[in-house]
């Protein structure tokens, strides 16, 4: 094992590089060179009292630094994400004290027991509804910025339908009663300065999922002011754009119409049957939050992973940007919820904890023989209730599922709080 010297020989230098010892050999199981250089940079920092800046990282640590595409700061954050989701690994089943990188700081902390960690949001319900996209990444073919819903009408009004209502499962002719709103999961980017080559690249990053929390953090972050700007650009996986276009083909007489899921109200969400179509991460908080007080699932640190609360059960997706490097996902969860709206019209979420569950929970309601079995598993109706499946997938790729959980639940009063004036609980 790499010996690791202090030059700053103090109490909690000497407590940092000692707690250090077994994580630093957790993280090279995992044989990722590149996560193990990064936790051992940050912590000859952290035991010199230093928090160095993306920049620094980006040199040390990734391999052609800065000067190879610009993107260096969405290489660090991804980087640091991988590294808290270890360091939770490591220490799930372990008491007493743990190595923390706290939020929007480059570098370790010793964490006790019965220490405060600025590093947990506060209250459970709220980190357990408010999962983040865990990766940053530039915009290319697989995702489409959305600039208005004309767009997305434009895309879908020329499918070929396989149906009208009266062709439909009693559970989707409930919904021709009203209009029907397709709600996709979409993800907040914003854009950074132009690189050497004079190219700005639009950014996804796992901790600033709306323009609030992009200026918090550049007022907060000196290093990024004037190199980032907001223009108010919200994408989805085209791969979700997929999965509502069959489901549109699918319902094509119903009264259709689609929003951004960030572009959800509370009017919206009165008038209208909703259809939240995208991965349970981007879910309007207008939808995860009456969701997550009726289901028996958790989100963990992330909805990458769901948490079964009667058993105890954990299902964690093979995210590509949660696995070490060379390794290929063939794992995803795909999640089917369904209750009453706030004025008894109907809500489902046709989701998962990636685009691959997503895929196929598209394909599951659009199917009456699986749709059939799901209403017998649940009790005989689909009016309040959840499903969860394993995909075999490979990547974005689905290859087959299988019904792990189907249960009804009690929506009786999720919505006594003020939906009506736009608050989130």
């Amino acid at each position: 094992m790499k010996t690791i010297s202090t030059s700053a020989p103090d109490a909690t230098s000497h407590a940092l590089a000692e707690e250090a010892r077994e994580v630093r050999d957790f993280i090279a199981s995992n044989r990722s060179e590149t996560l193990l250089r990064l936790f051992d940079f940050l912590l000859r920092q952290s035991i010199e009292g230093r928090r160095p800046k993306e920049t620094e990282i980006a040199v040390e640590v990734f391999p052609g630094g800065p000067a190879a595409s610009g993107v260096q700061g969405s290489q660090v954050r991804v980087g640091i994400y991988r590294l808290r989701k270890k360091l939770d690994l490591y220490y799930a089943d372990k008491p007493g004290k743990r190595l923390i990188i706290p939020q929007g700081e480059y570098g370790f902390v010793l964490k006790s027991p019965d220490a405060s960690n600025h590093n947990e949001k506060a209250p459970a319900e709220d980190e357990r509804v408010r999962p983040r996209h865990g990766h940053s990444v530039r915009v290319a073919a697989s995702i489409l910025l959305l600039a208005n819903v004309a767009l997305v009408w434009l895309l879908f009004r020329g499918t070929i339908g396989v149906g009208g209502p009266a062709d439909q499962p009693a559970f989707w002719r409930s919904f021709g009663e009203k209009t029907t709103v397709f709600a996709m999961g979409d993800y907040f980017m914003f854009i950074s300065k132009p690189s050497e080559k004079g190219v700005e690249e639009i950014i996804q990053d796992p901790s600033i999922d709306s323009a609030d929390t992009f200026y918090e953090y550049v007022t907060k972050t000196a290093s990024e002011r004037g190199s980032l700007r907001n223009e108010d650009l919200y994408a989805v996986s085209s791969d979700i754009v997929g999965s509502i276009s069959r489901l549109w083909s699918y319902l094509k007489d119903y009264r259709l119409t689609a929003v951004a899921s960030s572009a959800l109200d509370p009017n919206i969400m009165k008038t209208s049957n909703i259809v939240y179509v995208g991965a349970l991460d981007a879910l309007n908080p207008l939808l995860k939050n009456p969701l997550f007080r009726a289901s028996q699932f958790n989100c963990a640190t992330t909805c990458y992973e769901l948490v079964d609360r009667p058993s105890g059960r954990r299902f964690l997706s093979d995210s590509p940007y949660l696995l070490d490097d060379g390794i290929i996902p063939r794992r995803d969860y795909g999640y089917i919820a369904g209750f009453p709206g706030p004025s008894g019209n109907q809500v489902l979420i046709v989701s998962g904890t990636g685009d691959a569950g997503v895929t196929q929970m598209a394909g599951i309601v659009t199917d009456a023989n699986k749709l059939e079995e799901l209403r017998q598993r649940v009790g005989g109706n689909l009016r309040s209730f959840e499903a969860l499946y394993q995909v075999r997938t490979m990547f974005s790729q689905s290859y087959g599922n299988l019904l792990l959980i189907a249960r009804p639940i009690n929506s009786d009063r999720i919505w006594e709080t003020s939906v009506n004036n736009g608050s989130v609980p």
